[in-house]
Parts: structure tokens; C-alpha cells; sequence
């Protein structure tokens, strides 16, 4: 994804994925029925879940913006 060359565009998947991270966290964690390995195999699905998104969504946008007046 070497089309987004700001800094804010590469960060955002970062925080998004975070994000996701903590609130799936916190929902296996805050029903009591869950052990600590559900509830960190949960986080790492969302993390990697949301991170690979962010980055699928922002390279569409920046493809396709990017791309009608170049040739």
C-alpha cells in the first residue's frame, strides 16, 4: 500500500485496530463466562480484523480518488 504517504493515513488502521481490540476484550471479559484464552483470541480477531479492513477501506478511497486525473 505504498499510495498513502501521510502519516495520518497510515495510522489509522493502527488506531482502529486497537479499538477493536479493546472493545472485543472487554466484551468477552465482561460476561464472567469466558476464560482469559477466549478473551485474547477474541482481541487478536479483532485486531487483525479491523487493522486488514482499515487498510482495504483507505486503499480503495485512495485508489480511487488517486487515480481519475492520472494517467
Amino acid at each position: 500500500m505504498s499510495e498513502t504517504d501521510t502519516p495520518i493515513l497510515r495510522l489509522i488502521p493502527y488506531l482502529a485496530a486497537i479499538s477493536a481490540a479493546i472493545f472485543a476484550g472487554l466484551a468477552m471479559a465482561g460476561t464472567g463466562e469466558s476464560n482469559l484464552l477466549v478473551t485474547v483470541v477474541a482481541a487478536g480477531v479483532g485486531y487483525f480484523g479491523a487493522y486488514y479492513l482499515a487498510k482495504l477501506i483507505i486503499h480503495a478511497i485512495v485508489t480511487r480518488i488517486g487515480g481519475d486525473g492520472q494517467d
